[in-house]
């Protein structure tokens, strides 16, 4: 637990949020055309160059652009400053590489557009941070040792299944490199929000998923070049900030 005055002395991007997860996440492909219809204003797709160099495990599929879907049991939930743990609940969120351009300068961000959860409190304080939490108290997970699969009806379904034998400590490069850069949503107050989001992973296998994702007149379905991990971790987030003080703040991170 942080004192009062160390939590006000912060810097913006210190953490103010830390839990435990237990993640599936996996490769989506979602049509260019549907998304650019639907990408809030300042944001676009990057360029096949730049989707090459900063995401080089994801194969590239004409008229598709990749995204990362999480499937996440939140386990020991809490902010920095009362130390509070909320329950245990289940989140799926959805993030999207896309480049976001402010008055001439281009920043490469992880878009996260919606989140799903089971849990109404965690949808309430996911607004003071801008993300658009989502509540499905319908939603059903079903799971064992080695597989998992969720529910929502009419939104999304997905299964997984744990190779046991490929453990290792890392994410497939193209899911960690989500996190290596600014995670971007817009509120829905329409605020535009960036924040910082950190992974520190203790356990991860291969996994093969099978999922169908309907959004906003698409549905996004696994193909032949999915691949995904299930991994144990700990992750920690930033206030949310503007642009300008994200990106060229008055105090600069450690």
């Amino acid at each position: 637990m942080q004192s009062l005055m160390a939590f006000i002395k912060r810097n913006s991007h210190d953490p103010i949020l830390t839990g435990d997860n237990l993640s599936y996440t996996t490769v989506g492909y979602f049509p260019t055309e549907a998304l650019n219809r639907i990408l809030p204003a300042g944001m676009s797709i990057p360029s096949d160059e730049l989707m090459s160099e900063k995401y080089p495990t994801v194969k590239k599929m004409a008229g598709m652009h990749p995204f990362m879907i999480m499937i996440s049991k939140c386990y020991q939930v809490h902010d920095l400053m009362t130390n509070y743990n909320l329950r245990p609940y289940e989140e799926i969120i959805f993030y999207f590489p896309i480049i976001y351009t402010h008055k001439g300068e281009q920043q490469l961000c992880s878009y996260a557009p919606v989140l799903y959860l089971d849990f109404f409190r965690g949808v309430i304080g996911g607004l003071y941070i801008g993300l658009r939490k989502q509540y499905h108290p319908g939603m059903k997970v079903e799971g064992t040792d080695t597989s998992r699969s969720y529910n929502i009806k009419g939104v999304l379904e997905a299964s997984f299944q744990k190779d046991t034998t490929s453990s290792r400590k890392e994410l497939d490069p193209f899911f960690t490199q989500m996190f290596e850069v600014p995670t971007l949503t817009v509120s829905y107050f329409n605020k535009t929000c960036f924040y910082t989001a950190k992974l520190s992973t203790t356990k991860v296998l291969d996994t093969s998923a099978v999922f169908e994702w309907n959004y906003k007149g698409s549905v996004i379905k696994n193909n032949e070049n999915t691949f995904a991990n299930y991994s144990e971790y700990n992750f920690t987030i930033s206030q949310a900030m503007r642009f300008e003080d994200y990106f060229h703040p008055t105090r600069l991170p450690a």
